[in-house]
Formats: structure tokens, C-alpha cells, sequence
């Protein structure tokens, strides 16, 4: 069904909203089971795509077939067990710890083979040498110039006092709140603090 709604969204110039449809149903094509699929997206990337839409499907094919190859091993042991009653019920004179022993050694079997494909691909190991390399290059990138700040506390910083002086400010800077004439200007030249200390004394 999707491969229709790609077809038509194709024909109709919507390149982008074809591959959406393709990435769609990517997920419910297992490329093992529905190679026809894949071929057709991958002919569609082709016609249609570049190099970076080319690598997404493919990556998107490997997740996929990842996630069946899950879901099958799931399956198959529940197939198994399954199958396992309905030939108990057939046969019930085999014991029963013989069967469960069985069905150990054939899912032990689908592990060691899940571990074989893994074990075929890349891995990655931390290894000893490269945390020592690591270290040692960080050891010899260390900058030679660097300025070692003291991280002493106890030392005592000692704060030079400044001295400042009072300098009358020019009245054309108060502008509309210089004194009035009327006003008694030794009070308004003085400071905020100098206002409240002679508030206090009166």
C-alpha cells in the first residue's frame, strides 16, 4: 500500500512526501521476508536522491531488520513453547525436565548464533592504552606560559585606602534641581548622608 502512495506522490512531484511514505513503511517491511520493498525505495533513492537520502534508507534498513531480528528470537521462543505443549499433549510419556532441557539447548543454540553475528561486527573496548596515551597527551599539551594563580586563602590581601576629595559640582548640572532662590543652599549642596547626619543632630 505504501509503495502505491510513494508512486503517486512521485508522479505528482512531492519527492520528499514519497520518501516520508517510504520511511513509513519501512517499518513494517522486514527486509529479510519483503526484499521487493526495499529494492523499490532503493531504485527511488537513486532516481530521486543523493548521496546523504541514499545512506539514511540503508540506515534505516539496518535498524529495521535489527528490530525483526529481535522480535523473531522473541518468537521463536514462544513458538517453541508452544510447540512444546501441543507435543506434550501428544506424547505424554516423554518427561518433562527432558523437554525443558531441549528448549534450553535450542535457545542456547539461537544466542550463541546472535552472539557469533554480533561478535562479526565492529565493537568497541575501552583498552588501558588509551587512557595512558590520553593522559599522557594531556600531560604534554599543558600550556608552559600558564600564569599559576595561588589558590592560597590565608594569605591576607592587603587594601590600600583611598583618599577622596570633595570637589564642588558645577549648579548647571542639577539643572531643574538646583536650590531655588529662596531656598537655603548650604543644605542642598550637601550629600544625601550629610543630610541625614544633620537630620540626626537636629
Amino acid at each position: 500500500m505504501c509503495v502505491h502512495y510513494a508512486q503517486l506522490e512521485t508522479k505528482l512531484g512531492e519527492i520528499d512526501r514519497a520518501r516520508a511514505v517510504y520511511g513509513h513503511g519501512s517499518q513494517m517491511s522486514d527486509p529479510r521476508t519483503n526484499p521487493s520493498y526495499w529494492k523499490t525505495w532503493q531504485q527511488f533513492e537513486v532516481r530521486h536522491g543523493n548521496e546523504d537520502t541514499f545512506r539514511e534508507m540503508l540506515r534505516i534498513k539496518r535498524s529495521v531488520q535489527a528490530q525483526y531480528n529481535t522480535q523473531v528470537n522473541f518468537m521463536s521462543a514462544q513458538m517453541l513453547t508452544t510447540s512444546s505443549k501441543n507435543f506434550e499433549s501428544t506424547r505424554e510419556s516423554v518427561d518433562e525436565m527432558q523437554l525443558l532441557e531441549e528448549q534450553a539447548d535450542k535457545i542456547a543454540q539461537e544466542a550463541k548464533q546472535d552472539r557469533e553475528r554480533s561478535s562479526k561486527g565492529m565493537a568497541f573496548v575501552k583498552s588501558d592504552e588509551a587512557s595512558a596515551e590520553m593522559e599522557a597527551l594531556a600531560k604534554a599539551s599543558s600550556n608552559p606560559d600558564e600564569i599559576n594563580l595561588g589558590d592560597d586563602e590565608d594569605e591576607e590581601q592587603k587594601i590600600e585606602e583611598v583618599q577622596l576629595e570633595q570637589q564642588t559640582v558645577p549648579i548647571t548640572v542639577y539643572g531643574s534641581v538646583r536650590p531655588q532662590e529662596g531656598e537655603d543652599k548650604t543644605e542642598s549642596s550637601l550629600g544625601a548622608r550629610q543630610r541625614m547626619l544633620a537630620k540626626k543632630k537636629n
